[in-house]
C-alpha cells in the first residue's frame, strides 16, 4: 500500500483521487459514488464528499444536484478548443525562447524529473504538464503562464487517455527530449515544426479516443480499489 502524506484525510483522499484521474485509473463519464469511495478508501462519507467537491471545483469531476459525481467527459470540440488555446500559448513561448535565447535550465530540470520516472505511467501526466509549464514559464511572460495554467488541469486529465498511444512512458519522454534539444539549439523553425507535430499527434489521437467513448454506454460506478484506509 502506497503511503499518502497530507495535512488531513480529506487532503489525502483528494490527492489520491486526482492521481487516479490523471493516470487514467477512472474512465470518462465514470460514476463515483460517495458511499462506494468511502467504503473502498476506508474513510467517512463526509470526508469523501469534501475531496470530491474540491475536484468538482477544479473541473475534473462533474456533479449535478442530487446526483453522484462523474468523471469529466470531453467532446471532440473540447479537444479542438483546448488544443487551439495550447497552440497559441506554447508556440508563442517557443518563438520567444528560441529567438531571444532564454534560459532553458528549468525546462531541463523538468525533463530530468520526467526521466527519473522510468516507465511508471501513473506520474506521466504530471511530468508532461510540468515540462510544458516550464516551457511557457521560460518565455518570461506571467500572462502567458496564467493563460496556460487555465487549461493545464484539462490537459492533464486528457493525458490519461494518451496512455494507450505509447508502449512505454519512455517513448513520451523521448519526444520531450527532442523538443528540448530544438529549443537549446535555438532553431526556431525546427522547434516550431516539432512542437506542431507533437501537439497535432496528441490532438488527433484524443479526438479519435473520445469518438470511441462517445459511442459507449454510460459506465457503472467504479471502485476506488487502490490504497484503502487513508491516514
Amino acid at each position: 500500500m502506497t503511503a499518502l502524506t497530507s495535512t488531513s484525510v480529506a487532503d489525502a483522499a483528494e490527492v489520491h483521487l486526482r492521481r487516479l484521474l490523471f493516470s487514467g485509473g477512472f474512465q470518462p463519464g465514470q460514476v463515483l459514488k460517495d458511499t462506494v469511495l468511502a467504503r473502498d478508501l476506508g474513510i467517512a462519507r463526509p470526508t469523501v464528499r469534501t475531496a470530491v467537491l474540491r475536484l468538482v471545483s477544479e473541473g475534473l469531476l462533474e456533479r449535478e444536484p442530487g446526483h453522484s459525481a462523474r468523471v469529466r467527459m470531453f467532446t471532440r470540440d473540447d479537444v479542438t478548443d483546448i488544443y487551439r488555446a495550447r497552440r497559441l500559448i506554447e508556440l508563442e513561448a517557443v518563438r520567444v525562447i528560441t529567438a531571444e535565447s532564454h534560459s532553458t535550465t528549468e525546462i531541463s530540470n523538468a525533463l530530468a524529473a520526467f526521466q527519473s520516472l522510468g516507465d511508471s505511467w501513473e506520474a506521466g501526466p504530471d511530468a508532461d504538464t510540468q515540462f510544458h509549464t516550464a516551457v511557457v514559464a521560460a518565455a518570461g511572460s506571467p500572462r502567458l503562464t496564467r493563460m496556460f495554467e487555465s487549461v493545464a488541469s484539462e490537459m492533464r486529465l486528457m493525458t490519461g487517455l494518451l496512455r494507450s498511444r505509447y508502449n512505454t512512458l519512455t517513448e513520451l519522454y523521448n519526444e520531450h527530449a527532442a523538443l528540448l534539444d530544438a529549443l537549446q539549439a535555438a532553431d526556431t523553425s525546427r522547434a516550431l515544426t516539432l512542437w506542431e507535430e507533437h501537439i497535432a499527434d496528441a490532438e488527433e489521437y484524443l479526438r479519435a479516443a473520445i469518438q470511441v467513448t462517445e459511442q459507449l454506454p454510460a459506465l457503472e460506478p467504479l471502485h476506488a480499489d487502490r490504497p484503502r484506509n487513508l491516514p
